[in-house]
């Protein structure tokens, strides 16, 4: 099934109808997570269906605003300004990643994509590098609250359990490879942008958070590639 065509018409009805949904989908289950004071939720899975049905602009509007008002209704609201963004971001990526991977986009949107992954991709470096540092480190700004990370073979396992995991739905959904890759660059995103600002709240301290918003942004791809199959088998052929 290709991308849905959108008038601004239709555009504006779309973005509503998206941004209920990830709220719904953000703010109906919600896990508390004291370390970092955010919360596990699946709301990802809505930003990430939107986006690729619908587009880039429908997607980012969905993402950040839908993801925002949950931040707010559930209390969260120290988050709500970097939700608005981060979210917001995740849902573009996607969206557009999704139509360039099914040729719907071409030229100089490959040169913006590239400025959007280069940043993500050194602090992705960086946030392994962190990760893999040590069998354990204690870590302290200005030698206040140490913190000790978590083991190196805990951090290596839940890598690999996960890269298994990407392995064996890539074998058994060949023709959504795109739908997966674009969620996983758009939600690996989401993970960095979180830490970012988590930093600035708990200290190093976010870097517990960083397996919890990978297993929401693996559990959301899966969410959101399962409805679209659903969809997709509906949908009358042309």
């Amino acid at each position: 099934m290709q991308p849905i065509k959108t008038s601004k018409i239709r555009r504006v009805s779309f973005s509503a109808l998206s941004i209920a949904l990830v709220f719904v989908a953000t703010s109906s289950i919600s896990v508390y997570i004291p370390a970092t004071r955010g919360y596990f939720n699946l709301g990802d899975s809505m930003i990430f269906l939107t986006a690729i049905l619908f587009g880039p602009i429908v997607g980012g509007m969905a993402g950040g605003f839908g993801s925002m008002l949950s931040d707010i209704f559930l209390g969260y609201t120290v988050f709500a300004p970097a939700t608005l963004v981060v979210k917001g971001i995740e849902g573009f990526i996607t969206g557009k990643l999704y139509r360039l991977l099914m040729g719907k986009e071409t030229g100089k949107t490959w040169l913006v994509m590239m400025f959007l992954f280069v940043p993500i991709l050194i602090l992705g470096v960086v946030v392994t590098a962190l990760m893999f540092t040590g069998e354990e480190a204690e870590i302290s700004l200005f030698s206040i609250n140490p913190m000790i990370l978590p083991s190196q073979t805990l951090l290596f396992t839940i890598l690999v359990v996960l890269a298994a995991l990407i392995m064996v739905v890539l074998r058994f959904h060949k023709k959504n490879i795109p739908i997966i890759i674009s969620c996983f660059i758009g939600g690996f995103e989401m993970v960095l942008g979180y830490f970012v600002y988590e930093v600035f709240l708990v200290g190093l301290g976010a870097i517990f958070e960083i397996p919890a918003n990978f297993a929401q942004m693996f559990l959301g791809a899966m969410i959101a590639n399962t409805i679209y199959v659903a969809i997709e088998k509906k949908t009358p052929k042309t």
